[in-house]
């Protein structure tokens, strides 16, 4: 397109590069997240149901809230929110609160547990839960390692002469003869 005008090129062009940002971008959402960020979201979703609409700030957040924000047609919707530390987690609470925003929970996103939140006369109390299963994986190093120490210690308490789990040719069990 040769004769085509500048302004419609320079539109094309943004166009095309904007497409372009939102096709690499469009997964890159969820794979930017760590496994206990990934938590923190699978424990808002579990908690909100199917009213969870919108999440920020959760990728390198401390801490995530939980609200419900009253929309315009009445309707009230759960958002989930990171923020960085936990001073400015209990300032978010408290300006939520100012707000009418209602606390739904808190999330602890780095030690993988829910936070009972409660506010007495402008006092922010947090009650850390107990974490969740699979918040915070081993790493694989230090599963192998947990691995050959079960190994060592279950082969110290094996009766001399027991051959079972060896593999090897053996006395077998006669099964497929």
């Amino acid at each position: 397109m040769a004769n085509e005008p500048e302004y419609l090129r320079k539109i094309r062009e943004a166009q095309a590069q904007k497409d372009g940002r939102a096709a690499a971008g469009g997964g890159k959402a969820s794979a930017a997240l760590s496994i206990q960020e990934k938590e923190a979201l699978k424990w808002a979703r579990e908690v909100a149901g199917t009213d969870l609409r919108s999440q920020k700030g959760l990728a390198g957040a401390k801490y995530a809230l939980l609200y419900k924000v009253a929309g315009a047609s009445g309707v009230s919707h759960v958002s989930l929110e990171g923020t960085a530390s936990k001073d400015a987690f209990v300032e978010r609470i408290k300006n939520g609160l100012m707000m009418g925003e209602e606390i739904v929970g808190g999330y602890e996103v780095r030690g993988g547990r829910p936070a009972g939140v409660a506010v007495v006369d402008s006092e922010v109390t947090i009650k850390m839960g107990a974490p969740r299963p699979g918040a915070n994986p081993l790493p694989p190093e230090k599963m192998l390692r947990q691995a050959a120490a079960a190994a060592a210690e279950l082969a110290k308490r094996r009766p001399a002469g027991d051959d079972r789990g060896r593999g090897g040719q053996g006395g077998g069990s006669g099964r497929g003869r």
